[in-house]
């Protein structure tokens, strides 16, 4: 679509069964990249993602119910908001505001949130985004972060879903802001900046202030899909049609396993688009 325009992220795609196409023999172009042109390095990387995937039941991840899904999105803010100049889906989180207690008395783990953050991202790459060499926006806001926060579980549940997603869903990065850096963030950049790809580097903005801020997004994205939060005009953060499809695909998986649904699945008329939804791949 037009850059500027607030169009839906477009229909899944209707198919006959939940599983997705085997994944293809030939080297997919995304690892080729990741293993920088190596094929070897590409193929290993590639067989350990088709492993992982079925290790963790990616393949399904979207069929699944989801009980903590209201609460997960309650305490950690993180939502999908439109789409950057060049068609990437931009995705916004706020790791300070994860609020770690309040999740532990609803019975989340960081296990249980980590599969939340791999359901979010095969969600991004079936759902909002059906291109396998696109690449998407990603808005970190650091406001409120402390020096202390960079130690414990919070910290362990960032590294640990960077891991996998660095690992597992390769070439998918355009850019990456992080917004609102405490003056402090300076000194521990510096420290790890070194042990960062100069590849990703390259990706990596670190801004502060309102001004530097909605300057670098409007470099990258229409004012009109920026969220009011920074500046923009768009709706608020949250209310997007792609958060208002995730909030109604978890509710369509946690009826369905509750034996509530409402739909006629395949028998439709039309057919449910959840239950007739075939993921684009399996890798």
């Amino acid at each position: 679509p037009r850059a500027g325009t607030q169009t839906p992220p477009p229909p899944p795609r209707a198919g006959t069964q939940n599983s997705p196409p085997p994944p293809p023999k030939e080297l997919p172009l995304r690892f080729l990249r990741a293993g920088k042109g190596d094929p070897i390095e590409g193929q290993r990387r590639y067989e350990e993602t088709l492993k992982w995937r079925a290790e963790q039941g990616m393949d399904t991840i979207l069929a699944d119910a989801h009980p903590h899904f209201e609460l997960i999105k309650s305490h950690y803010p993180h939502f999908f908001h439109l789409r950057g100049k060049n068609n990437e889906p931009v995705y916004y989180e706020t790791p300070a505001k994860i609020n770690l207690k309040a999740l532990r008395s609803g019975g989340v783990t960081i296990d249980t949130l980590l599969r939340h953050y791999a359901m979010v991202t095969e969600f991004m790459w079936q759902y909002v985004e059906g291109d396998d060499l696109a690449r998407n926006i990603y808005v970190i806001d650091l406001e409120g972060i402390r020096l202390r926060d960079i130690v414990g579980e919070v910290v362990d549940f960032i590294k640990r879903a960077a891991s996998f997603t660095g690992a597992h869903y390769p070439e998918r990065s355009s850019c990456t802001m992080l917004i609102n850096v405490p003056s402090w963030f300076q000194i521990i950049w510096k420290v790890i900046k070194p042990l960062i790809d100069p590849a990703t580097l390259k990706k990596v903005y670190i801004l502060r202030g309102k001004d530097e801020i909605i300057n670098a997004m409007q470099e990258r994205i229409p004012i009109e899909h920026i969220p009011p939060e920074y500046g923009g005009t768009s709706m608020p953060l949250g209310q997007s049609p792609e958060e208002h499809m995730l909030s109604n695909l978890m509710k369509h998986n946690n009826d369905r396993a509750n034996g509530c649904l409402q739909c006629e699945g395949f028998t439709g008329q039309p057919p449910c688009q959840y239950c007739t939804f075939q993921p684009w791949r399996s890798y």
